[in-house]
């Protein structure tokens, strides 16, 4: 760590600092240094970055930059500050796409949210919105979402209206005597779900994907603004069904860094055991939307009655299966009784019962032997490049997982490793995705054990200890948040007003977002029946594509 603020000391910065134990955050006097300063910190092994997290403070006229680097190696990371000037003929910064390809699209959402332009970005289009948000700025605070919302007949023809520019485009684009043509895959698609792939093609084979993921646009990291603190996991929870309960614990845990609040032992067990379950729900619905899409529909309802169990807890424990709203800032909202352990129980015990025959098909299907071995390669190096993480970086053997890297809840005191394949074929991605769930399932033992233990012997009292206060108000502040979701690393950036009620900002960045930008390397020259499986081995939730 202090190599890299040693290296930040060659720079005009206005503060250099540590946070928590793993990141040094700094802000630049001038953003005129950004580039040179991104170059020394990739130099020095800050290959990655994570994300990029405008904040429009109208108040002092500017949009203050966040840009979060990762080594993903040693654990080391640097948050990196930069003001640029707010009105939109000046509000503009150096892109770092050529230097962090992962930066591409984030970089795009940030242009698209708030009006950054990014000089000498090669391909600065809209990404998320839908087409009439385009040339608009959603996500500053003087945006006027009444008067939009007034004009629905005339933004709906703005959609419409690029879709046939789109097709002129594409008419004008290609040679006549070419065999070249674009399909769309998708929205409808079994497997894509409401993501569009343009995808470029020769007959059979694939050129090129262009993917369109504005179709699920819902603005969540607005709609947060305009909750409170304990509300806003509403809004917070719906990034993706498939693993709603660890989002909700990292937007929780930067409320109560800002809060100065810490919760109890109870609690911190309860989110790794909810977290956890959470995750089995996810990983099984992963594999078992691959094999539907593929048409092994056996494999398919095996995965999904497992699956069933685990909600039956969640049920039993909030009242609901999907949208449990179970983590707040605090604590979790419910305490424990014993027919919920019950009812998890059954759920491991269907797992047990189950694994060994969904193992041997998975592991030994034909398709998996013959096709999957052989399509979608993912290095190590492509994990840097392209900041992937979760299932798709430890498939192609890169050892990172939060929940070891920086533990948080009870995760310290949880004996695990890294689950990790070499190839990062979609294989490679998929067996890794059915071990990851074998090891969740002795995660939760241990924390089963763990909470009845500490039950039994008064420590814990399961109606009480799960909710610590948290003020209605909180400071000035910002705090970042990761934890390890299903599909890999979600970094929460929460910034507050003083006696702020609600987020001022928050940012959440997914790991769908970088993993659906490799779909073009990936398919590039494969056919167009290789898409679905390629685009399942990245194990994508469309809904963690929204912002």
């Amino acid at each position: 760590m202090q190599k890299i603020k040693t290296l930040l000391e060659n720079f005009n910065v206005l503060y250099i600092e540590d946070y928590k134990k793993t990141w040094v955050k700094t802000k630049l006097s001038s953003a005129d240094d950004l580039l040179e300063v991104a170059k020394a910190l990739k130099e020095n092994g800050l290959r990655t970055i994570a994300t990029v997290s405008p904040t429009d403070f109208i108040a002092e006229n500017v949009i203050e930059m966040n840009y979060f680097f990762e080594d993903l190696t040693t654990n080391r990371n640097c948050w990196l500050k930069c003001d640029v000037p707010r009105e939109l003929d000046e509000c503009r910064i150096e892109s770092l796409t050529p230097l962090f390809k992962g930066a591409e699209w984030h970089e795009r959402e940030a242009f698209s949210m708030f009006g950054v332009k990014f000089l000498n970005h090669p391909d600065l289009r809209p990404i998320i919105v839908s087409q009439d948000f385009y040339d608009k700025t959603p996500f500053r605070k003087d945006f006027d979402w009444d008067a939009h919302d007034a004009n629905t007949v005339e933004n709906m023809q703005k959609i419409v209206d690029s879709f046939k520019d789109e097709e002129d485009e594409n008419d004008k684009g290609i040679d006549a005597n070419s065999s070249e043509t674009v399909l769309n895959w998708g929205p409808t698609h079994p497997a894509s779900g409401p993501i569009r792939l343009k995808v470029h093609c020769d007959g059979e084979d694939v050129i090129g994907v262009d993917p369109d993921i504005g179709f699920v646009w819902r603005a969540l990291e607005h709609l947060v603004t305009k909750k409170d603190f304990i509300g806003a996991i509403v809004a917070v929870e719906r990034l993706c069904f498939m693993d709603n309960i660890n989002s909700m614990t990292g937007y929780a845990q930067a409320v109560e860094e800002i809060a100065g609040v810490e919760i109890t032992e109870f609690a911190k067990w309860m989110r790794v055991l909810l977290g956890e379950v959470s995750r089995i729900s996810s990983h099984a619905m992963g594999m078992a939307g691959f094999y539907n899409a593929l048409g092994l529909h056996t494999v398919f309802m095996w995965n999904m009655d497992v699956r069933e169990y685990f909600l039956d807890f969640l049920e039993s424990y909030s009242g609901a299966r999907i949208a449990t709203a179970a983590v707040e800032p605090g604590g979790v909202r419910y305490g424990l009784q014993q027919n919920m352990l019950d009812e998890l129980q059954l759920a491991l015990d269907k797992f047990d019962a189950t694994k060994g025959s969904i193992k041997e098909i998975f592991i030994n299907n034909p398709t998996m032997k013959t096709r999957a071995s052989k399509q979608g390669f993912i290095s190590a190096n492509d994990v840097e490049d392209y900041s992937l993480c979760g299932v798709v970086a430890r498939a192609s053997g890169v050892k990172i997982d939060v929940r070891i890297d920086e533990p948080y809840a009870a995760y310290s005191q949880i004996k695990m490793d890294y689950v990790t394949q070499k190839d990062g074929s979609a294989k490679d991605r998929l067996v890794n995705l059915f071990e990851e769930l074998e090891q969740s399932i002795e995660i939760i033992k241990q924390a089963k054990k763990r909470i009845e233990e500490k039950i039994a012997s008064g420590e814990f009292d399961p109606t009480k200890d799960h909710m610590v206060k948290v003020p209605k108000k909180l400071p000035k502040g910002e705090a970042i948040s990761r934890v390890e979701w299903s599909r890999g690393e979600v970094l929460m950036h929460l910034v507050t007003e003083e006696k702020g009620t609600s987020p001022y900002r928050l940012k959440m960045k997914a790991p769908s977002f970088n993993h659906t930008m490799m779909l073009d390397k990936l398919l590039a020259g494969q056919t167009l029946s290789d898409i679905p499986l390629v685009f399942g081995s990245l194990y994508i939730c469309q809904g963690d594509l929204d912002r």
